[in-house]
């Protein structure tokens, strides 16, 4: 009797092979904004501007701010424009030792906001300068005209009548020290006076 056929081997499973995954993506990134272009005037551009009342020597004391609109429009790159009618803001300093008027630049107005700017200022050629003797008797005056060119700082800056108080305020105070000094030769600007102002760096528009 022949012997039983051994039995079969099984053949080892075949391992099926997992479906591929697709790597991760990462999320989009939104790209950063690009800032637009800065508008506003070069350096070496020159405003000119009037001021809105007198400026006289004894009246007015260095530190003082005073305001000049600007005459005529001033265009600068990309369709930059200050318009007439622009407050420049100036600060009396000490003045030469001849007597002249010396001013600094502070601020120019755009778009309502006070933009700080660099640059150089000078009385034109043309304005008459005057001159005259003060005594106590035209203290009154002093102190008015103190007032008056506060007041127009004010209102024209601060945009109100509480502006022009505090203004009229600063003003008047100047124009009492001055009040207080003894007769002096006094040396005054007109109303009207152009004076010119030439940027030493740039001024961005906000």
């Amino acid at each position: 009797m022949s012997a039983p056929a051994p039995a079969p081997v099984g053949e080892a499973p075949v391992a099926t092979p997992a479906p591929a995954t697709a790597p991760a993506t990462a999320p989009a990134t939104a790209p950063a904004a690009t800032p637009g272009p800065s508008r506003g005037l070069t350096a070496g551009t020159s405003l000119s501007g009037k001021t809105n009342a007198a400026i006289c020597s004894l009246a007015n004391r260095p530190g003082d701010r005073i305001v000049a609109e600007l005459a005529v429009p001033v265009n600068g790159p990309d369709d930059a424009t200050l318009p007439a009618g622009t407050p420049i803001l100036v600060e009396m300093a000490q003045p030469a030792a001849d007597g002249s008027f010396i001013f600094r630049v502070r601020s120019v107005q755009v778009n309502g906001e006070l933009v700080p700017v660099q640059g150089t200022v000078r009385v034109g050629d043309d304005v008459a300068i005057t001159e005259r003797q003060v005594s106590k008797g035209g203290d009154k005056g002093k102190v008015i005209t103190g007032a008056i060119i506060g007041a127009i700082a004010g209102r024209v800056l601060g945009g109100g009548t509480r502006g022009a108080v505090i203004g009229a305020a600063g003003g008047a105070a100047a124009g009492t020290i001055a009040a207080a000094r003894n007769s002096q030769t006094e040396r005054c600007l007109p109303a009207g006076a152009t004076l010119f102002v030439t940027l030493s760096a740039p001024l961005i528009f906000p």
